[in-house]
C-alpha cells in the first residue's frame, strides 16, 4: 500500500503545509481512500498521481474545519470529471446534516451515487481485501481514529521445494502461487500448500484524528504504522493558558514506545513550528521516548508499506 500526506498543519495552512488530509492506496488497487479533507485538499491532489476519478471512499475523523472544509469543493470537482463510480463517505454524527445543507443551499447535484454513513465507536467495516475499525478518541468534539487492516496474504512460494517435487518451472509454478492444485504428467497431485509458506498477517495502519490520548490505540499495539498528531512541544503546551486537547511530541513518543509501534509518522504540527529548527526539536522530543522507525510527515510525502 502507499500513503500520501496531503496536509500536515494543525488548524491553519502555512507556507509549507496545508491542513489535514491523507490518501491511502491499497495494495494492487488503482482506487484509493481519503482520510480527512481540509481546505484545498483537491489542489494538493493536483501535485500527485492520484485522480479524483478513482477516489472510492472518504473517512472523516471529526467536523473541525481544518479536517473537513475541503470536502464540498472536492465532491463538486469530482462531479465535473463525470466520474460515474460511486463514492462512500464515513464520519461522525453531524456529517450528514453538514453535507446535505451545503449541497442544498449551493444546488450541488452530483452525477454519481453518493452514500453517507455516520459511524460510531467500535464499528468494523469490511471492504473485500481490508477492513476499517473505528476508535473513539479524546478531543473537544466527537472524533474517531481509523484502523486499516489488510486481509492476510498468502505465504511465500518456495521454488526449491517445488523443484524437489519434480515440478517444472513455468505455468505450473504460477498455478500453485494462485492457490490452485495441479496434476503432474506422472499423475501425482500437488496442492498449493505443499510449496507455499504460512500465510502472512495483513499489515495494519493506525490513523488518528485530533486526540490528546494516543494510548487509546493500545488495543492495536504492534501495528506496522501509526499516523498521529504531535501538535506541540511539551514545554510550549505546558505554558498554554488554555489546554487544547492535542498530543505533544513527548506524549506521542511515550505512547508509541509502550504500544511497540514499528513505524511512527508524526503529523498535524502547530504553525508555530514551521521551520527546520523547530521541527528538529519535535523530532528530538519524540526520539527521546521512542526507539522505532520515525517519520516527521511533510506535505506530499509518500510512505510505502
Amino acid at each position: 500500500m502507499e500513503l500520501t500526506f496531503l496536509g500536515t498543519s494543525a488548524g491553519v495552512p502555512t507556507r509549507h503545509r496545508n491542513v489535514s488530509a491523507l490518501a491511502l492506496r491499497p495494495r494492487q488497487s488503482s482506487n484509493w481512500l481519503l482520510f480527512d479533507c481540509g481546505e484545498a485538499t483537491q489542489h494538493q491532489l493536483l501535485k500527485t498521481p492520484l485522480s479524483l476519478y478513482r477516489l472510492q471512499r472518504i473517512f472523516i475523523t471529526h467536523l473541525h474545519g481544518d479536517h473537513v472544509y475541503g470536502l464540498f469543493g472536492l465532491l463538486a470537482s469530482r462531479g465535473m470529471l463525470m466520474s460515474e463510480m460511486a463514492l462512500e463517505i464515513y464520519g461522525p454524527p453531524g456529517l450528514e446534516e453538514m453535507l446535505s445543507t451545503v449541497m442544498r443551499l449551493s444546488q450541488l447535484n452530483l452525477p454519481y451515487d453518493l452514500t453517507l454513513h455516520e459511524v460510531s465507536a467500535g464499528e468494523s467495516l469490511a471492504f473485500g481485501d481490508y477492513r476499517i475499525e473505528t476508535v473513539a478518541l479524546h478531543h473537544s468534539i466527537t472524533c474517531y481514529g481509523y484502523v486499516y487492516t489488510e486481509s492476510d496474504r498468502p505465504g511465500r512460494f518456495d521454488p526449491e521445494k517445488a523443484r524437489r517435487l519434480g515440478i517444472p518451472e513455468g505455468p505450473l509454478f504460477g498455478s500453485l502461487q494462485r492457490g490452485e492444485r495441479i496434476t503432474l504428467p506422472d499423475g501425482r497431485r500437488v496442492e498449493s500448500r505443499d510449496v507455499m509458506g504460512a500465510p502472512r498477517p495483513g499489515r495494519r495502519v493506525l490513523i488518528g484524528g485530533d486526540n490528546d490520548r494516543p494510548e487509546l490505540f493500545a488495543p492495536y499495539s504492534g501495528a506496522d504504522l501509526m499516523i498521529h498528531e504531535a501538535t506541540y512541544l511539551q514545554k510550549d503546551f505546558d505554558r498554554l493558558p488554555r489546554k487544547f486537547m492535542h498530543t505533544t511530541a513527548r506524549q506521542l513518543g511515550k505512547a508509541a514506545e509502550e504500544m511497540k509501534i514499528r513505524h511512527l509518522a508524526a503529523t498535524h504540527f502547530s504553525p508555530r513550528y514551521d521551520n527546520e529548527e523547530k521541527m528538529a526539536e519535535i523530532e528530538r522530543e519524540i526520539r527521546e521516548n521512542y526507539s522505532g522507525e520515525l517519520t516527521l510527515a511533510s506535505d506530499l510525502m509518500r510512505i510505502g508499506l
